[in-house]
């Protein structure tokens, strides 16, 4: 229903009108259903969704959408907010007291008057006494009639107004807050939001990117530990563990949370891309080029995943491997060789002539077509 349909355009965080771009997909087939992920272009961010879609007949319809790092099915929360018993099919009983029976009590009083008044009407006045107590109990014939289509036509009652759920409020607060990095005032409105009853698992996570806004590592690393527990687990945890593993040097336990987060929230470009660059630090170069291939059919053949080619196959000492990543950007001529040369990427290449000579080389403009002459 529409009620529906806005509390989903709040959660996705979609400004009214604005419509969000399709950064990159993946999908996975089931048996009766289509899990596909999206990576929607929100302004600055990218947010991870999964769309879960049924078959239904003999098509097919999207039965959930869910914010991936978070773990927030939008169905379920929309379910919880219209409470256990606030959608329910029709009690035929309560339909007959609620439709019909105040309008058949309404052609009964007037059939009662006109028998009481009959006799004391005259025989010729009689034809106008009818025709006076007709008109409104064809009303009211007429009206039960439509009521009683309309309740046919809908089988399930629900509340005209959705109520919020209790800790909606505290929660957007946190979140607005923390946008605009009211650290004090978040970390309040979030406690307020767990004692109010919000999935601990779900307040964990935002609490662990809170944790981490201020610079409190350890808080931030029991948050996100904390995020992961339960049977709704918030995935993204184990990527902000896996951050917090490479800012620390420990790339083994970053390549496992890295992994887990793969496992339970399927892939995307950064993820990979980050799997990529551990990888190859753990010297597993086969298996970085590997989630470097899977981040390029996500994105495409765009220069972002081939110059992530390229910086692994350096690392690698792949001197022709890294120039054959960077062949078709140059071509594009969006190859800045200056900046090349100064990024410690290449270093282990530095001195291998394959690489020497792809630096070294002299970049022919485009050649500019020339412009046709208007007709005059």
């Amino acid at each position: 229903s529409d009620a529906v349909r806005e509390f989903a355009r709040l959660a996705l965080g979609v400004p009214r009108g604005v419509s969000a771009e399709v950064a990159w997909a993946w999908a996975s087939a089931g048996p009766s259903s289509v899990d596909v992920l999206l990576g929607l272009k929100l302004g600055e961010r990218t947010l991870k969704t999964r769309w879960v879609i049924r078959r239904v007949g003999a098509g097919w319809r999207i039965s959930d959408i869910v914010l991936v790092d978070p773990g927030i099915s939008l169905t379920g929360a929309a379910v919880r907010a219209l409470g256990p018993i606030s959608v329910r099919r029709r009690d035929r009983r309560e339909q007959w007291d609620a439709v019909a029976l105040p309008r058949l009590i309404g052609v009964l009083v007037i059939g009662a008057v006109v028998l009481l008044a009959w006799r004391r009407v005259a025989p010729e006045k009689r034809i106008l006494l009818l025709l006076t107590a007709s008109a409104p109990a064809i009303l009211f014939l007429v009206d039960g009639a439509l009521a009683a289509a309309r309740a046919l036509e809908e089988p399930y009652i629900a509340p005209e107004e959705i109520p919020g759920a209790p800790w909606r409020q505290a929660e957007q607060m946190a979140l607005q807050a923390q946008r605009e990095g009211r650290v004090a005032a978040a970390a309040e409105y979030w406690n307020r939001a767990v004692a109010a009853g919000a999935p601990a698992p779900q307040v964990a996570y935002q609490q662990g990117l809170l944790a981490r806004q201020q610079g409190n590592a350890a808080e931030a690393r029991a948050a996100f530990t904390r995020a992961l527990s339960g049977s709704e687990p918030a995935p993204g945890a184990a990527r902000e563990l896996a951050l917090m593993d490479i800012a620390a040097g420990n790339t083994a336990s970053a390549l496992e949370n890295l992994k887990r987060y793969r496992e339970t929230a399927g892939p995307d470009p950064e993820t990979l891309s980050l799997m990529a660059a551990v990888e190859t630090s753990l010297g597993d170069t086969s298996a970085a080029l590997n989630a470097v291939r899977q981040a390029r059919e996500l994105l495409g053949d765009q220069w972002k995943s081939a110059e992530l080619e390229a910086r692994v196959r350096a690392r690698a000492a792949d001197a022709a491997g890294t120039v054959q990543a960077l062949r078709p950007l140059a071509r594009e001529g969006v190859v800045d060789r200056f900046a090349l040369r100064a990024d410690p990427a290449y270093l282990p290449i530095a001195t291998e002539p394959a690489w020497v000579a792809f630096i070294n080389e002299r970049v022919t403009p485009p050649a500019v077509q020339p412009t046709p002459e208007r007709p005059r």
